[in-house]
């Protein structure tokens, strides 16, 4: 996000031209009503559009496509649409990003985009020389116009080994190869949807998740019965051994929506069993010896459960190391004998910051502290046992941190929001820095980011980040968008974009509202924004909002405010809750519809953050946070821009559907209610080319629509 005044004045002088004139004389096409009566403890609940939710039939992808066509109609009209969108080239197009994703004793594995790319590419890089080897480019296996996208990969221990998936258009089902590094030979392993477990200590084989060979894309149980499989290098993949079943295991009996995974270490000779429930967290974590591994025979000994919150978990020389929040809100590292999974030594106590990282190297744990904004770097050393602080070169975000048990020492990454990440090496000794990607070729530093904590209603403190340019004047009249997440205890930390420069440049000032839900205070901030206290949520934004006009870091009529996914919650509720504070809201793939959302194929495992509407308690919860079920009738509505995703396996588009044709027959503003709809993508845009599309788009509705004009 940037700033670029000059452009700003004359897109604001523009709101009232023929381009703006002419979105208002065509229609998004009507939905047609037919209601549907719910009842639930005795209280009735109407859905106007439930027909939506049957996917595919033609009343649905007409209407769809319509509303695409005028979303398309409205944006690309916008006064300063073109303006933005040169503007957000010049910045990604002269970006490169680039992270490390493995360290190997000869050389390192680093995921690249350069300028122009359409998506990551996979290298490997020389210890000594830099030099780098293009290990495998997505982009050659795009079909149909469906950008092919790396879901997971990771080189064998040995290095002559890469074990990746792809999947097409971001729909997320990544058929699982493995490629011989030094002939370039692939083999598929599978075309069923898989995520990687990991490679043996000696590269013989690997472990994956895949989904049952049955599961239809879209359907409620699309992801459940998924099993844990092992592939042996050099064998035919239909030989492939299954050791780990869906519901295997003592107390997984019940678990919604679970994903097996069985991982080895080195140095021991037990594995882990793990379920992960919706594609996160491990609720529940087994051990076993690795020799009694066989499919519904292995004598599992649980060693961790639902109630301890485990957020990593890994192994060493036959010890269980577990990040865990469960009785520790800021996080606390527990260790356990894998042959006496009963017996629990707490070797990282809590502190007053929250810990969320973890790798493992030669000589000992390294993990993440969040203090405050910024981040810090710790050891726990395993010769002393003691706990030792790592001076940075910078002061920052710290994130990806990644070690080689077979050395000492930790790799790490550093960025903040408005100068770009940076790769470090830490060997136990002294740091240095380790360049991944060209400088950029644009000043940084004519932007700043501003952090504070702002009170709500209750008195509680929000953590916020107010990025801008250094010399736009605070005096109330500068577009603000918002954006808040506050769901499953994510830390938002998004770093350094370069894209979002091009919106300060244009005048904005781009905030992010860290609100209860989150993890950023740790699991008790994260308690205080889920189910009965999801209000909390929203509510925070709105306090937020209203603290930035009190301090004049924005004004009445520029407010706009941004959600994605789970985020919807949040964007829905506080415009339905408060439509006279915000000019203009985005809500991008967002949870509108959360009392039908356990229906959906993603549904289940989701009652752990939301409810289930299976319990009275529950039941109120969900209702008090679906947006869709909380518009009124000849309310004045701020402008709307709504995205969906047509391969979105995550939130469906008839959820964001729902509650555009909604809001669209309710709102009485006489602003647009736009519905957009990217047929290439699905939960996240697929290409580079989706994500500066899709950002034009929000930045140039909102510097019109919160110009302050409207």
């Amino acid at each position: 996000m940037t700033n670029r005044r000059s452009f700003l004045v004359s897109a604001l002088a523009l709101t009232t031209s023929p381009a703006l004139a002419k979105t208002r004389t065509k229609k998004p096409p009507v939905a047609r009503t037919a209601p549907v009566s719910d009842f639930y403890y005795g209280q009735q609940v109407v859905d106007r559009y439930r027909w939506m939710e049957t996917r595919d039939t033609p009343e649905w992808t007409k209407w769809l496509k319509g509303q695409a066509d005028y979303a398309r109609h409205v944006l690309d009209g916008l006064p300063n649409h073109r303006a933005i969108t040169k503007t957000i080239a010049k910045y990604s197009q002269a970006t490169t990003d680039a992270f490390l994703a493995q360290v190997l004793p000869d050389f390192l594995v680093v995921i690249v985009r350069s300028p122009g790319d359409a998506t990551y590419k996979v290298f490997t890089q020389d210890r000594q020389t830099g030099a780098r080897r293009l290990l495998i480019d997505p982009t050659q296996y795009t079909k149909n116009g469906q950008t092919a996208n790396l879901g997971w990969s990771e080189v064998s221990p040995d290095g002559k080994w890469l074990a990746y998936g792809l999947d097409q258009g971001g729909n997320e089902v990544a058929q699982a190869f493995v490629r011989e590094i030094a002939t370039g030979k692939d083999i598929l392993v599978t075309p069923i949807s898989s995520r990687l477990g990991g490679w043996l200590p000696d590269s013989s084989a690997f472990t994956y998740y895949r989904l049952r060979a049955d599961a239809i894309f879209g359907a409620a149980d699309y992801n459940s019965g998924g099993t844990a499989w092992k592939h042996v290098i050099g064998s035919d993949p239909k030989t492939d051994e299954m050791i780990f079943g869906n519901k295997e295991g003592p107390g997984a009996a019940n678990l919604p929506d679970d994903q097996p995974q069985v991982r080895w270490y080195r140095g021991s000779d037990h594995v882990l069993g793990l379920h992960i429930v919706n594609g996160a967290l491990p609720y529940l974590i087994y051990t076993a010896k690795a020799a009694d591994v066989k499919a519904a025979q292995t004598p599992w000994q649980p060693v961790f459960v639902t109630e301890d919150i485990v957020q990593e978990v890994t192994m060493v020389d036959g010890y269980i190391y577990a990040l865990a929040v469960g009785a520790a809100s800021n996080g606390e590292v527990i260790r356990v004998p894998a042959s006496d999974p009963k017996s629990r030594t707490v070797v990282v106590p809590e502190t007053v910051y929250v810990t969320n990282m973890m790798t493992v190297a030669k000589d000992g744990l390294y993990f993440h502290e969040l203090r405050g904004p910024l981040g810090g770097l710790k050891k726990y050393s395993f010769a002393s046992g003691q706990v030792e602080n790592i001076t940075l070169p910078a002061e920052g975000a710290v994130w990806g941190l990644l070690g080689n048990p077979t050395e000492d020492g930790v790799w790490f990454a550093m960025d903040s929001l408005t100068w770009p990440s940076r790769q470090f090496h830490y060997d136990g000794k002294t740091v240095t820095e380790v360049p991944l990607a060209p400088k950029l070729p644009y000043d940084v530093d004519l932007f700043e980011t501003t952090r504070l904590d702002m009170p709500t209603r209750d008195g509680t403190m929000i953590p916020v980040e107010i990025m801008r340019r250094k010399d736009l004047k605070r005096d109330g009249m500068a577009p603000a968008l918002i954006y808040a997440y506050g769901a499953y205890g994510s830390i938002v930390d998004p770093g350094f974009q370069g894209r979002l420069l091009a919106f300060l440049d244009l005048g904005g000032v781009y905030v992010y509202a860290h609100v209860r839900g989150g993890g950023e205070k740790g699991e008790a901030w994260h308690k205080a924004g889920m189910k009965a206290t999801k209000p909390n949520t929203w509510r925070d934004a709105i306090d937020v909002a209203e603290g930035l006009v009190r301090d004049k870091w924005s004004g009445h009529g520029r407010l706009a405010l941004m959600g994605t996914s789970a985020g919807g919650v949040m964007v829905g509720r506080a415009i339905t809750e408060r439509p006279d504070l915000f000019s203009a809201a985005i809500g991008d793939v967002g949870l509108f519809n959360a009392l039908r959302f356990e229906i959906t194929a993603n549904g289940p495992g989701n009652d752990e953050e939301f409810g289930t509407v299976k319990k009275p308690e529950e039941f109120k919860a969900l209702l008090e946070m679906d947006a869709y079920h909380h518009v009124k009738d000849g309310i004045k509505y701020p402008a709307c821009l709504f995205i969906t995703n047509a391969n979105d396996p995550r939130v469906e588009p008839w959820v964001i559907g729902k509650m555009a044709a909604r809001m669209q027959s309710a709102t009485a503003s006489g602003k647009p209610v736009i519905l957009r709809v990217d047929y290439t993508s699905g939960h996240h845009a697929a290409s580079a080319a989706a994500a500066n599309a899709v950002n034009a788009d929000i930045f140039s509705f909102v510097l019109t629509y919160a110009s302050g004009m409207h």
